[in-house]
């Protein structure tokens, strides 16, 4: 399924009652087979409790091997997700039609009872409502918490922190909806998954919907953009399509979002309100949905069905009718894919009497005069039969049958064949678009943001090399040779990937251990020379010996280059950010402690390289969780605390970067995720390095 490469590095086994691993390298060289033999990796390596010998084992078995296939590309199509993923162009609603339903009853403005719950502080009580819309058939959650008595920005906050801890909530994507962007944003902060935010528009000017825009993108976010310009909001069919084609060619020319993550409101607008000029709002949309999709390639469409039949509120047999008409015809004849409605209480066509499908065709496509008068009359009548029954007993709705799913409504882009993919989906910048080497003169990297961070060194008096090109002759050109300065890693790697199956390294922390079982690694040596005096015990504190005994970290990165065979090796650094170190009052020395790290490693690997320069080795800036989550409460009586911030993550994860790649790494990994909040911080500060650096320098994850 996932359209990059795939690696797997595995423990040695489950822990034993010691702590320790027990497998043999013969024993997990057996377990990974099973992947080799299904030609699922490209990379593979080992985790806890892993040794040189145990990578050796795992590169003698997965050489008889062919690396994993990448599958073949395809259309774009929209790939949100709670904690489960969700296609969204694969979606069909529990009515068989292939709609994307968004509950609308975590809105304030949907749900009076919502509402009541927000005003009270009611959030377990909230939490229920959300929990019955995924029962009834919501493939995403609306949130929104708009009112003018409500703090907006920490009711959506702390309504995200306590969903993601619900899995009945969490595993359905979430719509962030807010007037005010520093609200949807306070909210995509605490959302692990890939949500949509509700919304931009071009109201305010191309400036600030570029800024707005890119600012989602970095977070991954799908957007649903408005059919609103600096005029106003667009009413007629012909000002809909414009507004959306203006907006679509800024995003996908100038921001470069994925026009797959784009979902366009053209504006559904009230019909049957007496006003002439009112009621061909429905066709107009309708008719806008198709050429909008025609002139925007694989953009979804969607609109809060509600506005529609507002004038008819209380009422709802009427509503429901008359949005069971509109929908089905803008779903299969026009290409509607999504909508915010009441999913329980969505009709199809064939449930409505004939004699009320005919008043609401009238209404809906404006087929006569009388159109809105009949509905008024039908409305009426439906009125004067909610009081006839009262004190009744209610009638049980008619069970539905097993759906029979509909087609799609197919564009001249759906046909578009699949292609045998050369390499995996590149980011969005010139520099990976265009596969440009990384000069490796970092001392030129000079934003205001990195340059801070240096300015922090721990050890000033020493000299830090941060320029590690070679000379572009050092070795041939043509693949598997590589040169720093003059190839392209992410070339390199792809004809890796796709040649053979790479091997990764094991277990840094196993390794210490055992340097430790057969030598002296007690506090003094932790400390070494440089932290004799320091104020706390730090035995324990592996990612320090990067400082305080360099000679042993250069040995094990040895070790598995030599012995295990590896192509790459992660830093020492798995816990080396300003979070984690203030356990050992350390958070002054997170750049140092990267650059040591990674710098070690890029000793090791040239030295390893120069033996035989056929198989270049590359280093990861390993980059592990936090001991602080962000999608994770550290009190019992409140589900909602955090005991860091989204932007204290990335802040922290942002100087782990910079430390890595002066150090010279070639790669960065964000590793060991059990937090997937704590992950998206980490590949944001990835991200805003980039951005300010103008590199490209590939990204691995592993869970």
């Amino acid at each position: 399924v996932v359209e990059c490469f795939m690696h797997v590095y595995s423990n040695a086994g489950l822990p034993n009652a010691m702590g320790g691993y027990d497998d043999t390298p013969e024993d997990m060289s057996r377990e990974n087979e099973v992947f080799f033999k299904n030609g699922w990796l490209n990379m593979v390596g080992g985790c806890c409790g892993s040794t040189p010998q145990h990578i050796k084992a795992i590169r003698e078995t997965s050489a008889k091997y062919k690396p994993r296939k990448l599958p073949d590309v395809g259309r774009p199509k929209m790939w949100l997700s709670g904690l489960e993923d969700l296609v969204v162009d694969d979606v069909h609603n529990h009515l068989g039609m292939p709609f994307l339903n968004i509950g609308e009853r975590c809105n304030i403005s949907g749900s009076i009872k919502f509402k009541k719950l927000m005003m009270a502080g009611d959030y377990g009580s909230a939490m229920d409502v959300a929990k019955k819309q995924v029962e009834q058939g919501a493939h995403v959650i609306d949130i929104n918490v708009d009112d003018g008595m409500l703090d907006g920005l920490a009711a959506m906050q702390k309504f995200v922190k306590i969903a993601v801890t619900e899995p009945e909530v969490s595993k359905v994507p979430f719509m962030l909806d807010a007037s005010k962007f520093d609200i949807v944003m306070a909210g995509v902060k605490w959302c692990q998954g890939k949500c949509i935010v509700n919304s931009i528009s071009l109201k305010e000017g191309v400036a600030k919907f570029k800024e707005n825009a890119t600012l989602l993108k970095k977070h991954g976010a799908a957007v649903v953009v408005m059919a609103f310009d600096e005029v106003g909001q667009a009413a007629t069919c012909d000002d809909k399509v414009r507004i959306c084609k203006r907006s679509y060619d800024i995003l996908v020319d100038e921001v470069h979002f994925p026009p797959e993550d784009i979902i366009f409101d053209p504006n559904v607008l009230t019909i049957g309100t007496g006003m002439e000029e009112h009621a061909n709002y429905g066709v107009d949309f309708m008719n806008a949905v198709e050429k909008i999709k025609e002139c925007c390639p694989y953009v979804k469409i969607s609109g809060g069905i509600s506005n529609l039949s507002f004038g008819f509120r209380g009422v709802t047999k009427i509503r429901e009718s008359i949005h069971s008409v509109f929908l089905h015809h803008a779903i299969l004849d026009h290409g509607m894919d999504v909508g915010i409605v009441n999913s329980h209480e969505l009709l199809a066509l064939d449930e409505l009497e004939e004699d009320m499908q005919q008043v609401c065709y009238d209404l809906v496509f404006n087929r006569t005069e009388e159109a809105t008068d009949d509905m008024l009359a039908r409305t009426n009548y439906e009125r004067a039969c909610i009081q006839a029954t009262k004190k009744r007993l209610p009638m049980p709705r008619k069970p539905r049958g097993k759906p029979i799913n509909k087609p799609r409504k197919q564009f001249a882009y759906d046909s578009i064949p699949s292609r045998p993919a050369t390499e995996p989906p590149l980011p969005s910048s010139d520099a990976a678009q265009n596969h440009v080497p990384n000069p490796y003169i970092n001392s030129k990297l000079q934003h205001e943001t990195i340059t801070a961070i240096r300015a922090k060194v721990t050890n000033p008096k020493k000299g830090y090399n941060m320029n590690f090109e070679q000379p572009s002759n050092l070795y041939p050109k043509s693949f598997p040779h590589f040169v720093r300065g003059r190839d392209s890693v992410r070339t390199h790697l792809t004809s890796l990937f796709t040649k053979q199956i790479a091997i990764y390294d094991g277990a840094m922390g196993t390794m210490i251990q055992n340097y430790s079982k057969r030598n002296r690694l007690e506090e003094e040596e932790y400390r070494g020379d440089r932290f004799l005096d320091w104020d706390c015990a730090v035995k324990g504190n592996n990612d320090m010996l990067s400082i305080s005994q360099p000679q042993i970290i250069k040995n094990i990165y040895k070790e598995y280059l030599e012995v295990g065979g590896s192509n790459m090796i992660g830093t020492n650094t798995f816990s080396s950010t300003t979070i984690a170190m203030a356990d050992y009052n350390m958070e002054a020395y997170a750049y140092e402690l990267n650059y040591e790290g990674a710098r070690l490693a890029r000793e090791v690997c040239d030295e390893v390289t120069a033996k035989d320069p056929t198989k270049p080795r590359f280093v990861v800036g390993a980059i592990g969780p936090t001991n602080r989550t962000g999608s994770i409460s550290p009190s019992v009586e409140d589900p909602s605390a955090r005991n860091v911030t989204f932007d204290e993550l990335v802040e922290a994860y942002f100087e782990q970067v910079v430390g890595l790649i002066d150090g010279g790494s070639d790669i960065l990994m964000v590793e060991t995720i059990f937090d997937t909040l704590n992950a998206k911080a980490a590949l944001y500060a990835v991200g805003e390095f980039l951005e300010r650096t103008g590199l490209d320098i590939p990204v691995f994850v592993s869970g």
